[in-house]
């Protein structure tokens, strides 16, 4: 009897020092876990913040000529009014579709070309980080077409571009996919203020087959170049 007193009373004696290691474990796995999830929130906040300041890349697309400017003409049409009635419809469709940048179009009622040589504006107002893509159809004779580029050798878009239009048009055999020019006027304003740039030429608009192809496909080409320019892939 005597013993289990003995026994009880030391029991009771180490209970409060039992007691006071279970607290302090319970309150180190408490702030541990409070540290955690104060540093994740901290973490997903950054992210956040990180992912409202990062610019979407930003794409100009144009269609050549136009106010005045017919381009080149053939098959019963010219190229400014092709490219706006064709064309421009079924881009604007598709650049709707995109996530992971942004994609304007430079106001079909104008002409770049003319809005920069004439009057100083175009091409010398737009932002360093614009890139531009702008659409023309070829002439005098000829089939396919080709990518002229500001560099001597095409990127990565411009390859994905010259696909687009080998699958669907053909390829001009006298370029092979590219051209890199330094006689465009307007491009050299572009290439001067280092601004990257892809002029397409979609095919001949003398070419009856060119533009039959064009008309034929013009939403899946259309589809196909917004995923070639930005590299996004449309649902």
């Amino acid at each position: 009897m005597r013993k289990w007193k003995i026994g009880l009373v030391a029991a009771l004696l180490c209970l409060p020092l039992a007691l006071g290691t279970v607290s302090a474990s319970a309150k180190a796995t408490t702030a541990k876990t409070t540290t955690t999830k104060v540093t994740k929130k901290t973490t997903a906040k950054k992210t956040k913040a990180a992912k409202k300041t990062t610019p979407k890349k930003h794409y100009l697309i144009v269609m050549g000529h136009g106010a005045g400017d017919p381009g080149a003409r053939g098959n019963g049409t010219t190229e400014a009014h092709f490219l706006r009635h064709y064309m421009l419809p079924q881009l604007r469709k598709y650049a709707k579709k995109v996530t992971n940048a942004k994609i304007t179009f430079y106001n079909p009622k104008r002409n770049l070309v003319s809005d920069t040589l004439y009057h100083h504006k175009g091409s010398y107002k737009l932002s360093k980080k614009t890139t531009v893509i702008m659409f023309h159809l070829d002439a005098p004779a000829g089939h396919g077409g080709h990518v002229i580029i500001h560099k001597k050798h095409p990127t990565a878009r411009d390859k994905r571009l010259a696909k687009v239009i080998k699958k669907y048009v053909g390829l001009n055999r006298a370029y092979n996919g590219y051209s890199f020019r330094t006689n465009l006027r307007n491009c050299n304003v572009l290439r001067r203020r280092g601004i990257d740039y892809s002029l397409v030429e979609s095919g001949f608009i003398t070419n009856k087959t060119d533009v039959k192809h064009l008309k034929k496909h013009m939403a899946k080409i259309a589809k196909a170049d917004i995923e070639a320019i930005t590299n996004e892939q449309i649902k």
